[in-house]
């Protein structure tokens, strides 16, 4: 009983399979394998994630039984996503520059035939047997030049260059093709399909000749064909009318157009004639009637056309800037879009609908109110954007951020256009476990997912620098921190890329950043190290993390200087050094000792910094404190040569009455003197303040 059983699943599985094409999962090295184990060819769908015509092809040809019953049976069926893995090299190799193309390769690798765009399953087959029986397109360039070609023959050729994307090329040889044909050609249905692709524009000599010839051509190639040509033809030109802003007098042709229509048997024409209203409401710069015409006509127009018509209508009321017409377009396609059974445009006309909701509301961030991050993230695959977190609470840090930042319209504009933003409590229902997720530890962070839930970039510190700059940067893949951070997991150690990467996390303040750095310093060689490329280094930030890195920087001040000049190598040297000494006053558990501020000294005279009579004498008046001296004397003769406002009064007048509160006295005395010889008022008043004078 279980073996049939197995047998039955083998059997069904083997059904669904043949039912539509089955693109198997392979490399392009393992699918020429099989194509060679199998002697069939291959047939290479290049696709991208983005790609609305592939979408449709993927779910409304290929699903299709005699889809897999042609294809399954002839070629070994590949599909590579072209932005991913091995799709680049391959479409460099094969000059893939649109989407979808369709390759057909043999096992060698030898591409035999290519086909570009979207189109119905009986055209594609038509399409590939067309190239698979022909010339290739190089020997047919050698006969066309050397003048071999009859007309069928040129026909040919033309045909084989168009389905291959080889549009200049088509169009040369088919003008030349044209202008060889007698009327009787033209009427001939073997030159059907170039007078089809020629026959573009309402009063174009090609369409006359169409129009001329209507019977005629509806018994040699059948009345729909004829219909969708002239219909093409028609939706083409109104098409540019809506969707761009022509110069007035490209839209003087409306009611020619709007007359022709009602004069002539023309598909689908109450369709077209509400367009051409469109056109005129653009025309006028009239949103309002552009958005009254479309709002009353959802049920006349077919998929096709309402994908146009909102298209046209999202670029429209965008550049209008206007908030009420804005949400009005986003009602109506939100409420649209339930009428459309193709699921690209339905997707398509739901994005305007969210975008434009988002757009219309009051400035500031417009904050989804939903009930989950996954349904945030489901919104952000459907319109595919990234989601903007935002970690809050109720302190006054969160209040200020809400009011200041979040509330300001060139913000909100930026976030609304870009993003799904969505807060979060970190205090409430699910917002603590989503920040443990993420690793946010304090509120008033940012983080952007990817529509996936992948960290794609973060950003603290929200009210310093430039918010929008820095939310920007998740679009740069050399900088967004989430992207980054992948890299460093998956073992990438480049120098270049782990200089990316600390940079990223430095503007974090993360607990990484001193990991990294270490670790960076560690991987370069002398030449690196002295390079103006990893200067940044030494910088404080990252250089107290370590001894090495700071000695390094001091014991090769010289070859530093060589190369980056010295004004740049000794202004950072100093304050290096102004920073370590420093520290001894600020914290009392600073290690560093007498000897080492000796070391200092000899090191600033031996190396002639500039501003090298001021470091002295920090350190002088550094060293009496770590000596324990208490006299003012002792001091005022220590920094004599340092300017008023260098002096650390502040820091040695609080740590050194701690130790000794009988010389307040004295130490007022001199904080008098030093506020008498200041000229900054900013200093003056911060000195009074602290001596309450």
């Amino acid at each position: 009983m279980k073996k049939l059983l197995l047998v039955f699943v083998g059997l069904l599985c083997s059904l669904v399979i043949s039912a539509q094409t089955n693109f198997q999962e392979l490399s392009l090295e393992k699918a020429r394998e099989q194509a060679r184990a199998e002697n069939k060819p291959i047939f290479l769908d290049c696709y991208t994630s983005w790609c609305g015509p592939c979408k449709m092809m993927a779910n409304d040809v290929f699903t299709l039984e005699a889809a897999g019953n042609y294809f399954n049976k002839n070629f070994v069926c590949v599909k590579i996503d072209m932005e991913k893995g091995e799709g680049p090299a391959i479409g460099k190799q094969y000059e893939v520059d649109a989407y979808p193309t369709f390759l057909i390769i043999n096992a060698d690798g030898k591409l035999m035939h290519k086909l570009v765009g979207a189109m119905p399953l009986e055209e594609l087959i038509e399409n590939v047997e067309c190239g698979l029986k022909a010339n290739s397109i190089a020997e047919y360039e050698a006969l066309y030049q050397a003048g071999k070609l009859d007309k069928t023959e040129q026909m040919a050729y033309w045909r084989l260059l168009s389905i291959s994307g080889e549009v200049v090329k088509a169009q040369n040889v088919g003008d030349d093709l044209w202008g060889k044909l007698s009327e009787k050609d033209k009427l001939n249905s073997t030159y059907w399909p170039l007078l089809r692709s020629r026959a573009t524009t309402i009063e174009g000599e090609e369409m006359k000749f169409v129009c001329a010839n209507r019977e005629y051509f509806e018994k040699e190639v059948g009345k729909e064909e004829v219909g969708k040509l002239i219909y093409n033809s028609f939706i083409t030109e109104l098409n540019m009318m809506i969707v761009y802003q022509l110069p007035a007098k490209k839209y003087e042709k409306v009611p020619v157009i709007k007359a022709l229509l009602e004069t002539n048997d023309v598909p689908r024409k109450e369709a077209l004639l509400k367009i051409t209203e469109l056109a005129e409401a653009r025309a006028n710069y009239d949103e309002k009637s552009y958005l009254d015409i479309l709002d009353a006509n959802l049920d006349i127009w077919n998929d096709s056309e309402k994908r146009t018509v909102f298209e046209a209508a999202k670029l429209f009321i965008s550049l209008a800037n206007g908030k009420e017409q804005t949400r009005r377009l986003g009602e109506i396609a939100l409420r649209a879009h339930e009428t459309v059974k193709d699921e690209v445009v339905k997707e398509g006309i739901i994005k305007i609908g969210l975008t434009s909701r988002r757009m219309s509301g009051n400035d500031g961030v417009y904050w989804e109110d939903l009930g989950s991050l996954k349904e945030v993230l489901d919104r952000a695959s459907l319109e595919g954007r990234y989601v903007f977190l935002y970690f809050h609470n109720d302190g006054q840090t969160s209040k200020l951020i809400n009011e200041k930042l979040f509330s300001s319209k060139e913000v909100g504009d930026y976030l609304n256009k870009f993003f799904v933003n969505y807060k979060i409590h970190v205090g409430e229902g699910e917002g603590a476990n989503i920040a443990r997720r993420y690793g946010v530890i304090v509120p008033n962070m940012v983080v952007v997912l990817d529509k996936y839930g992948a960290v794609r970039h973060r950003v603290s510190n929200l009210m310093q620098g430039d918010f929008i700059k820095h939310v920007n940067e998740t679009f740069d893949d050399n900088k967004a921190v989430g992207v980054l951070e992948m890299r460093y997991n998956m073992g990438d150690r480049s120098p270049e890329f782990m200089l990316k990467y600390l940079m990223a996390l430095g503007k974090l303040s993360s607990p990484r950043t001193s990991l990294v750095a270490v670790e960076l310093f560690a991987l370069l060689d002398d030449e690196q190290r002295t390079s103006p490329e990893f200067w940044v280094l030494y910088h404080p930030q990252f250089s107290m993390i370590t001894s090495d890195m700071k000695n390094y920087l001091l014991s090769n001040i010289q070859k530093f200087r060589e190369k980056l000049g010295a004004e740049k190598v000794d202004e950072l040297v100093a304050y290096q050094i102004n920073s370590d000494l420093n520290q001894v006053l600020y914290n009392a558990k600073a290690r560093t000792s007498v000897e080492d501020i000796d070391r200092m000294i000899r090191f600033i005279k031996q190396s002639k910094l500039q501003d090298s009579e001021q470091l002295i004498c920090l350190a002088n008046v550094v060293k009496l404190f770590k000596n324990k001296v208490c006299s003012v004397k002792e001091y005022k003769k220590a920094s004599k040569g340092m300017k008023p406002e260098e002096i650390p009064f502040a820091d040695l007048y609080a740590n050194i009455l701690a130790m000794e509160p009988g010389r307040t006295e004295e130490w007022n005395a001199w904080g008098k003197e030093i506020v008498d010889s200041l000229t900054d008022p900013k200093y003056i008043q911060w000195y009074k303040q602290f001596l309450q004078l």
